[in-house]
């Protein structure tokens, strides 16, 4: 039989140069398939009209261009011409938007896609004004084209099967998936002294760096320090409350950094699947994140760290609290988030499975063998 003919359309930006970078590991293992990648690198100047899901007050003024819109028309030509070229046979799409460049396309092969989240879900759940009843339309008959849909969390599969009216049997969750072999666990056991709780993350203001700067500095200043590892440049004002490292290079954050220490505090206002929370377990280290979007799914509660409302400063002074005066517990729960998440987290096991899936999809033309 001969090998499949597979294509990978992979946004370059964010959290999804990460997922592009363990796909492609994955991919250059497999012996049955033929790959192709196609990078989506689109510049500022090119999305500066598209509305995106964390639209602020003004931009409404001109970020009028739907991506799904975009991504049909002319920013998709060259994803189009990169697939006909190839001669693919089927096609995963990571983030989904793109998928538009090749959905409703006369002749069109199959395609699946990865997405941490819908419109839908963010305006009930997470409400940002940013999508209309027609965009949130316009991405349930995207999701619907596609041959099978790979949400990263229970929380955004529920929508896509009840909100865009996918079939459950199309659905597949797949959270966040690292590669855990190369995180150094952390030795939480007969540890003494301060917690030491790590935030990571850029966008400090929305993903809560200042208020836990200030329950560190405040209520649990006698239990807890602070390290804040983040590339924006408002983290330099909390100096005088952390230890700031500023942009750590990924090596360093899991052979050095992470390893040294106590827990991961992520007390965020609006989140999908934060990575940081997969890497933190592979780390084996206990994590405190608000209760929202996709998190509950990376968290076991009680097991592998602790969920709290978004904005409870009481509940996330409480959890770091017992964790600092339980040192017995937070090694415990270390333990378990490191087990977690070989199991549920690990990219060569996961992203397998999705080729594998792909590759079946790839063999079948409306339910018959292919010849």
């Amino acid at each position: 039989m001969s090998k499949a003919r597979l294509s990978f359309v992979l946004e370059d930006a964010l959290g999804w140069r990460t997922y592009r970078a363990r796909l492609e590991a994955v991919l250059a293992q497999r012996e049955d398939i033929e790959a192709q990648v196609i990078p989506v690198t689109l510049t500022r100047r090119d999305t500066l009209f598209f509305k995106r899901n964390n639209m602020r007050s003004r931009d409404h003024l001109f970020r009028r261009i739907d991506p799904i819109d975009a991504f049909a028309g002319r920013t998709g030509r060259a994803i189009r011409a990169g697939l006909s070229e190839f001669r693919s046979e089927a096609v995963h799409f990571a983030a989904h938007w793109p998928a538009a460049a090749l959905a409703g396309q006369a002749g069109a092969m199959p395609f699946t896609v990865t997405l941490d989240n819908t419109r839908a879900g963010i305006e009930r759940d997470l409400p940002r004004g940013a999508w209309t009843a027609a965009d949130m339309a316009r991405e349930a008959a995207l999701l619907q084209a596609a041959a099978h849909v790979f949400p990263m969390s229970h929380w955004t599969a529920r929508s896509v099967i009840s909100d865009c009216g996918v079939a459950p049997e199309a659905v597949t969750v797949m959270p966040p998936s690292i590669d855990v072999a190369q995180f150094v666990p952390a030795r939480l056991a007969g540890r003494e002294g301060k917690l030491r709780v790590i935030f990571i993350g850029n966008d400090i203001a929305r993903k809560g760096a200042v208020d836990l700067a200030n329950w560190i500095a405040g209520p649990l200043a006698e239990l807890a320090e602070l390290h804040i590892v983040s590339g924006d440049p408002a983290a330099r004002a909390l100096s005088d409350k952390a230890t700031v490292h500023g942009r750590v290079p990924n090596a360093r954050l899991v052979t050095e950094l992470l390893p040294e220490m106590d827990v991961l505090c992520l007390p965020t206002r609006s989140d999908m699947s934060p990575q940081v929370l997969a890497e933190a377990a592979a780390a084996g280290l206990p994590a405190v994140a608000s209760r929202i979007g996709g998190i509950p799914d990376m968290i076991l509660e009680g097991e592998t760290g602790f969920t709290v409302p978004a904005g409870d400063a009481a509940g996330f002074v409480a959890a770091l609290a017992g964790l600092a005066q339980n040192r017995i517990l937070a090694a415990k729960i270390g333990t378990s988030a490191r087990a977690h998440a070989v199991e549920a987290f690990d990219a060569a096991r996961n992203f397998n499975q999705l080729i594998d899936r792909l590759v079946a999809i790839a063999r079948t033309k409306h339910g018959e063998p292919k010849l």
